[in-house]
């Protein structure tokens, strides 16, 4: 049967298809979300028509990676890709959108007209040539050339089969920006109105607008990095450029197709969309590839949003916490270890002795060197990790915001996020644990949510502006805390509280300490070698300092942390070295067991 040969089962892992008659275009579980290896002429021709809602790719283009691809002439390539792009249309729905990256060369001294020629012969074909985007290449390498400078951008040409097509512009707005503060703070008479363009095109604008508006829509120029994580593959795009038209022109679970698929990148962001994907690639070892790409990707199922309403809430709606756990692995756990090592790695024994109470080891009664070195060791780092944890962690919830809500890091005095849901728009200082601070820090914060409610008021805010002190541990009992001012009214939300206001997720609390426990067994082994070194180096300098007679020097130590004025160290080597030579003891030797055993009474 076609679904044992392809291993198609519940739970199943594979996606690549290496032979074509596999394909049924009646059964989607032999082509959706799936990987193609072949030419992709003979493989979109097993394609079911209108079968796909967006369609976005980079071919090869002309004489380019001979090695690969093989190259084709750009005096032949309109011709290759023109027959290419009639299935295409084929398959693509008729409100769906075909974008594609591409870029001519030069050739003989002279741009080559097939990038053109190619845009004519598809509007032959019946293509609409919609809009073209320009990707800007932010971090292009500089250069030279006799007559032109280094190329730093690509087109992204936009076709559809008709007029009316999909598009969900708010999907892909952008903030206002700081411009939009001095801007719109005093507006002149001509602003309040509608003023008509001077040059009699018939329109106009009305500055007031832009009031209230804290969003806006994009340019046609995306300003992008060329990285990514595909380094085996010899023309890998960014994530963000397909990422980015994927949001713009298509809905959860929508079909996306990338007929010259490469390394994946294109079906690794529909995935993690929450699309369906399909990819097609002549190379197989670029399709082993994708193929571990794709598998590895995390598909992000459990954010829903209508993008029509770009105000509308999203909503949990699975129990799949993976895309949680990949940020908390990469920005929080990864990042915590990285300075950890950095910490300990600049720690000197001198700098962390001046910072710690000599009377409190000895009133716990640490008399060993190493347990001494240790101790402070340890006590020194654990004083550093409770703000390194923290502030890491409280990305992890502005990062929960701003993917379910839009919202950001705000640059408020005490307030370190805000964001809006359901017609409320929320301010939110977060801290560690529930007791984080005195009487009069708690006032401080008070007063600058106050403050924070007025600014807000003022730029244009009219909801309901709600204070919020979250705890990421811990719990309160009566989280409402109530002033009679009340803009300094604010609720202390902790623990599991905090995370389900961030989220809307009540177990999410929970699902954090997973990707924690798991990935710390991988690292902590790395660092507890690296700090057992650190205290053998720092043990052997103590020693030479503030030792005599194999004892700690108490009152060497109290001085050199304690004393006024500079207290000069001098180590005292002679009492590290060891008489090797060979001489009489008087210890006992052991007695061998064997001599144990004939010994007589």
């Amino acid at each position: 049967m076609v679904e044992a040969a392809l291993n198609i089962t519940l739970g199943s892992e594979e996606i690549l298809i290496q032979e074509l008659e596999l394909i049924d275009q009646d059964n989607p579980q032999t082509w959706k979300n799936k990987l193609i290896l072949g030419d992709c002429l003979d493989a979109l021709q097993k394609l079911p028509s209108a079968s796909v809602d967006l369609i976005v790719t980079s071919p090869p283009y002309a004489d380019s990676r001979k090695k690969t691809y093989g190259g084709i002439s750009p005096d032949e390539y309109t011709d290759w890709f023109l027959i290419r792009a009639l299935e295409l249309k084929r398959v693509l729905k008729p409100e769906g959108s075909f974008i594609l990256n591409i870029k001519e060369k030069v050739v003989d001294g002279e741009r080559h007209l097939y990038v053109l020629n190619l845009i004519l012969g598809m509007q032959k074909q019946g293509w609409l040539w919609t809009e073209e985007y320009i990707w800007h290449k932010k971090n292009s390498y500089p250069g030279k050339w006799s007559n032109r400078f280094r190329d730093s951008w690509e087109r992204c040409l936009h076709f559809n089969k008709q007029r009316k097509f999909k598009m969900y512009q708010e999907s892909v707005m952008v903030p206002m920006g700081d411009w939009a503060k001095s801007r719109l703070k005093n507006l002149s008479e001509t602003d309040r109105r509608r003023d008509t363009s001077k040059v009699e095109s018939g329109f106009g604008k009305n500055i007031s607008n832009w009031l209230e508006r804290k969003m806006a829509y994009p340019t046609n120029v995306l300003h992008l990095a060329t990285e990514c994580g595909n380094k085996k593959h010899s023309a890998a795009f960014p994530k963000t450029l397909p990422s980015w038209f994927i949001k713009l022109f298509t809905e959860l679970d929508d079909v996306v197709l990338d007929p010259f698929v490469g390394s994946g990148t294109s079906c690794v962001a529909a995935k993690e969309l929450g699309r369906n994907y399909i990819g097609i690639e002549m190379k197989r070892e670029y399709c082993e590839l994708a193929e571990l790409n794709i598998k590895t990707a995390v598909s992000n199922t459990q954010l829903v949003k209508n993008s029509n309403q770009y105000d509308e809430e999203l909503n949990v709606v699975d129990s799949d916490y993976e895309i949680y756990h990949d940020y908390l692995i990469q920005y929080v756990l990864t990042p915590f270890y990285d300075k950890r090592f950095e910490k300990l790695s600049k720690l000197k024994l001198k700098d962390v002795l001046k910072r710690k109470n000599p009377y409190l080891f000895k009133a716990k009664n640490i008399e060993r060197a190493q347990d001494f070195v240790d101790s402070i060791i340890t006590a020194f780092l654990s004083s550093q990790e409770e703000t390194i944890f923290g502030n890491l962690l409280e990305g992890f919830a502005i990062h929960i915001s701003e993917t379910l809500y839009g919202g950001f890091k705000s640059k408020l005095n005490s307030i370190d996020l805000e964001f809006k849901r359901n017609e409320t728009y929320y301010i939110v200082s977060i801290k560690s644990g529930t007791n984080w601070g005195n009487s009069d820090q708690i006032s401080k914060m008070k007063d600058n949510f106050k403050k924070a409610k007025q600014f807000l008021r003022e730029q244009g805010i009219t909801t309901d502006i709600i204070a919020v002190n979250g705890c990421m541990y811990g719990k309160d009992s009566n989280p409402y805390k109530e002033d009679v001012d009340s803009d300094k009214t604010y609720f202390k939300y902790a623990g599991q509280e905090f995370w389900e206001f961030i989220s809307g997720d009540t177990n999410l609390y929970q699902e954090m300490i997973i990707p924690i426990g798991e990935e710390a067994k991988k690292k902590d082994e790395i660092f507890k070698s690296t700090l057992d070194a650190k205290v053998n180096e720092m043990t052997f300098e103590f020693m030479q300092y503030f030792t005599r007679n194999g004892r700690i020097d108490w009152i060497k130590l109290v001085d050199y942390v304690s004393k006024k004025g500079d207290v000069k160290l001098e180590a005292v080597y002679e009492q590290m070295a060891l008489e090797l030579e060979q001489r009489d003891s008087d210890l006992e030797e052991t007695l061998d067991l064997a001599d144990a055993l004939d010994f007589e009474e």
